[in-house]
C-alpha cells in the first residue's frame, strides 16, 4: 500500500497548503501549554476556549471516524493504485469528512490564538483543501464515473 500518493493539484500549492494548517495546529498546542515562542496578538475569552475546543472535539472525532472508515485506502493524494470508492459508515453523510474535521481543526487554533499570522496561513489552508476537494472529486468521477456521480447527489461535500 502506498501511503503517498499524487497531489491532486500543483505541488508547491498542494504541500505549503497542507503545511500552513499544519503550523496553526502547533501554534495551537504551543500556545495552549503556554509556550509562548511567539507573539499572538489579543486577549483570550472564556467564549473563545469553549468554541475552540468544540471544535477541536468535533475535528477530532471527524477526523478518527474518517481514518478508521477509509482504512488502508488513506493516501496523502490521489492514490496512484486501485481503490475501492468508500461511500458507508461517515462517508455516507459527507463526501469529505476528513478535510471538513482538518478545517474544523484549523478553525479552532484561528479561534483560541486570535492571532492574525494563524489567520492568515488557516484560511490558505482552507482555500487549499478546498482545491484539493474539488480535484480529487474530478479524479472520482473518472475512476468510478456513474458510481460516484450517484454517490455525489446523494452526499454533500462537506456537511
Amino acid at each position: 500500500m502506498e501511503i503517498l500518493g499524487k497531489p491532486a493539484i500543483n505541488p508547491l500549492v498542494f504541500y505549503t497548503g497542507k503545511i500552513s494548517g499544519y503550523i496553526t495546529w502547533i501554534i495551537l498546542i504551543l500556545q495552549h501549554t503556554d509556550n509562548y515562542w511567539m507573539v499572538f496578538e489579543g486577549e483570550l475569552y472564556n467564549f473563545q476556549i469553549y468554541i475552540s475546543y468544540s471544535l477541536l472535539g468535533l475535528s477530532a472525532f471527524l477526523i478518527t471516524i474518517s481514518l478508521l472508515n477509509l482504512g488502508k485506502s488513506t493516501r496523502f493524494g490521489i492514490p496512484t493504485e486501485e481503490t475501492k470508492l468508500k461511500t458507508k459508515g461517515i462517508y455516507s453523510v459527507s463526501r469529505n469528512p476528513m478535510y471538513l474535521g482538518f478545517n474544523l481543526l484549523t478553525i479552532s487554533a484561528i479561534i483560541y490564538t486570535s492571532s492574525i499570522f494563524v489567520f492568515v496561513l488557516g484560511i490558505y489552508s482552507i482555500i487549499v483543501y478546498h482545491l484539493i476537494i474539488k480535484a480529487e472529486e474530478s479524479f472520482l468521477e473518472q475512476r468510478f464515473g456513474n458510481e460516484f456521480l450517484i454517490y455525489k447527489s446523494k452526499t454533500r461535500r462537506y456537511i
